[in-house]
């Protein structure tokens, strides 16, 4: 292992992480919100230690997948790190270093899981800079610096492989650098389009930035404790419903779009699989809501829930917006949906399980994945009923090579085995098993709300914080896909084999 090129480029994050931080201490200093200083000290500190980690220590212009892997996996944790110390410094969460790291992880790795009981007390500055880790994130914080590093005469190849999502790696350029800045290109663009869109439907600039950036990257910090609920409007609504599923929907496709490729958007499909699982389960729900029985006891806590019953109209809103927000992973709520029917909360579930499109900036095991393990069993069928036959995996026109077909049986073993183990570790801390299970999903598919303790109007902060460390490293298990965490690990603990 290349540890000296590893933390060179960790130095190089370092200082992309330290002007990002510059923003929101514009947006602390116009609106005088008190948290200035932190941001200062925090800016310090992280341009400090990058440019000591990118002087002190000498790399190689090329480097192996494995370094890829591991610088990848190491950049996420540094940013969190770093990330947390505005945060740290202003003494959010009583001062909890934990809570400010699981609350800075939550928004680099598009989660969205809060420890905040309180969200509007936060002073203007550490709000943007929270939705803007959702921002950085969502794109990757590490795509963004594969356009940077053929600069400084640094390979970016590697990278690209470890950060991009999927069991298929795209490219829109011949040259790595060049496909980084085309994604970034559109994500910019959708970021402009939706903060106008957005202050259209009487959002300030400020909230407008805020709640893009958790559309875009489908993270889903909000500004407001009742989320996108709070305000009230159904136009808001509909714009956030819409780029919440363009988000899901892999880039590539996206820029297919801009180049006039139309068949070859509308004819790929996993974003036919997506858009059809996605309007199916949202009319599912809305039925369900409109039809199912709702117990007494329910409806004088809750009364309003009785408005489902006399407006299928408010039943669609809310069903399509809660499919739509966590089957794209972004966490957003329109409703407590914790009060649904088992039924329609275990739709909820499997969409969180799922996610959105490889390519996206959304969680879960992703589509893809779904469709070629469906198509692998269906063919073991056949390969019974005819043995000396061969039948290939195929999606539309593309034919999957075997080993492509175990990586992903691999990574479906791999990523219930992380949930179930998480899952058993929060239960061995006391907690019920609907708000372990729930908790566990909704941070390795990166989801942010789950179920009961967890649900869409409570938060995460009754853990301790043995179960916040564990649950800090879920999210991070499930942005980057398992793999580069695993090989992190992995060259920790066998660095002799890996040389």
């Amino acid at each position: 292992m290349n540890w000296k090129t590893v933390f060179k480029i960790q130095g190089i994050l370092l200082i992309i992480l330290s002007a990002s931080m510059i923003p929101p201490l514009l947006f602390s200093l116009y609106y005088n919100s008190g948290d200035s200083q932190e941001f200062l000290y925090s800016i310090l500190i992280s341009l400090i230690t990058g440019s000591l980690l990118f002087l002190i220590f000498r790399s190689d212009t090329d480097f192996r997948p494995r370094e890829g892997f591991v610088i990848v996996s190491l950049g996420w944790i540094f940013a969190a790190l770093f990330g947390a110390l505005p945060f740290y410094f202003y003494g959010m969460s009583g001062g909890s270093y934990v809570d400010c790291v699981f609350e800075t992880m939550s928004g680099f790795t598009t989660t969205g899981s809060s420890i905040l009981t309180d969200i509007e007390i936060l002073p203007k500055g550490l709000l943007f800079w929270r939705s803007f880790t959702h921002w950085l994130g969502g794109m990757g914080i590490i795509v963004l610096a594969i356009a940077i590093l053929p600069m400084l005469g640094l390979s970016s190849t590697k990278l690209y492989q470890a950060e991009v999502s999927g069991p298929m790696k795209e490219k829109l350029s011949p040259k790595i650098k060049d496909t980084a800045k085309i994604l970034w290109y559109i994500y910019f663009g959708m970021t402009f389009i939706l903060t106008i869109l957005l202050m259209m439907g009487g959002m300030d600039l400020f909230s407008a930035l805020c709640h893009t950036f958790g559309t875009l990257g489908t993270g889903g910090f909000s500004t407001l404790n009742r989320s996108v609920a709070g305000f009230e409007s159904l136009y808001i609504e509909i714009v956030i419903i819409i780029f919440m599923y363009l988000s899901g929907i892999n880039f590539f496709l996206h820029f297919s779009l801009i180049r006039g490729r139309f068949s070859e958007f509308f004819t790929n499909r996993e974003w036919r699989f997506y858009t059809f699982i996605l309007i199916v389960a949202g009319l599912i729900i809305a039925s369900d809501l409109y039809f199912s029985d709702l117990s007494g006891e329910i409806l004088v806590s809750h009364p309003e829930l009785s408005d489902y019953k006399n407006d299928f109209g408010l039943c669609l809103r809310h069903s399509f917006f809660q499919t739509v927000s966590l089957g794209t992973a972004t966490g957003f709520a329109s409703a407590n949906f914790d009060l649904w029917s088992d039924f329609s909360k275990l739709i909820l579930i499997i969409l969180m399980f799922i996610g959105g499109c490889a390519g996206s900036t959304s969680g879960g095991i992703k589509q893809i994945r779904f469709l070629l393990v469906i198509k692998f069993i269906f063919n073991e069928i056949r390969k019974l009923t005819h043995p000396r036959a061969f039948f290939s995996v195929k999606i539309g026109d593309k034919t999957y090579q075997d080993v492509v077909i175990k990586n992903v049986v691999a990574f479906f073993v791999i990523y219930l085995l992380a949930f179930g183990t998480v899952t058993l570790l929060l239960t061995s801390q006391g907690y019920d098993i609907v708000t372990s299970f729930s908790a566990s999903v909704a941070t390795i598919s990166g989801v942010g709300p789950g179920l009961a303790r967890v649900g869409a109007v409570e938060n995460f902060a009754f853990f301790n914080d043995f179960s916040k460390i564990l649950l800090t490293f879920n999210m991070l298990l499930g942005r980057l896909e398992l793999y580069s965490v695993l090989i992190l690990i992995y060259s920790l603990f066998n660095p002799k084999k890996i040389r």
